[in-house]
């Protein structure tokens, strides 16, 4: 539907329409853990995978605006799970918190969620940290690609699950590092989103003083 076109004729005020995702970069951009930075690759782990790219201090928006959409290049394309996108072996079905709690239903753990099994990781469960292991590898292997297509400075993980610094942050840059050729590591730096829930409606706030138009 003309989101655009419907709230400017019932509101009488100008509106600008952007991607969640793209928001929470430009957010963080503004007033986050990016502020400074020209180049960066902001992803969100949730019940799929979101992300933004700003490349030279611009916002890749594509054009249709559906750059960006980082959740659907695809990961395991041959032998992969199934997405609801139609495609196979999407990055989200390897990489969003809901993957990581279906590999922990695979494995017979019988944790509900993702605050669960990071509860059952940080305390010790050997079984718990293999799958978590293996679920920041399948995000690592996303990310170097995207990295030697990008060359950013930085890395910003969004989503509830970035607060999990030992278990998630400090491991992905790590294995980042080590899948990415050398010059393409110098110097790439990776940490968690600062803005939390705020960052979409802060970064909604910065693309409208870019886009928007007064009457």
């Amino acid at each position: 539907m003309d989101i655009k076109g419907t709230l400017e004729r019932e509101f009488c005020l100008p509106v600008t329409v952007a991607n969640d995702a793209n928001c929470m970069l430009l957010g963080e951009v503004w007033a986050g853990a990016a502020k400074g930075y020209t180049d960066v690759i902001g992803v969100t782990l949730g019940t799929g995978v979101g992300g933004g790219i700003l490349t030279g201090g611009r916002l890749l928006e594509g054009a249709r605006g559906l750059g960006g959409e980082l959740g659907h290049f695809r990961l395991h394309a041959l032998d992969g799970v199934a997405c609801t996108c139609g495609a196979i072996g999407c990055y989200e079905r390897y990489a969003a918190t809901t993957a990581l709690v279906r590999s922990a239903q695979k494995a017979g753990l019988g944790l509900p969620d993702g605050r669960a099994i990071f509860e059952a990781a940080a305390a010790g469960d050997a079984c718990t940290l293999a799958v978590v292991n293996a679920w920041v590898g399948e995000i690592a292997q996303g990310l170097a690609g995207l990295v030697h297509i990008f060359n950013p400075q930085l890395i910003l993980i969004g989503g509830g699950v970035s607060a999990q610094q030992e278990l998630l942050i400090d491991p992905l840059a790590e294995k980042v590092r080590a899948s990415v050729m050398p010059a393409f590591a110098e110097g790439l730096e990776l940490k968690s989103a600062a803005l939390q829930n705020d960052a979409g409606l802060v970064g909604a706030v910065y693309y409208f003083s870019l886009h928007g138009q007064t009457k």
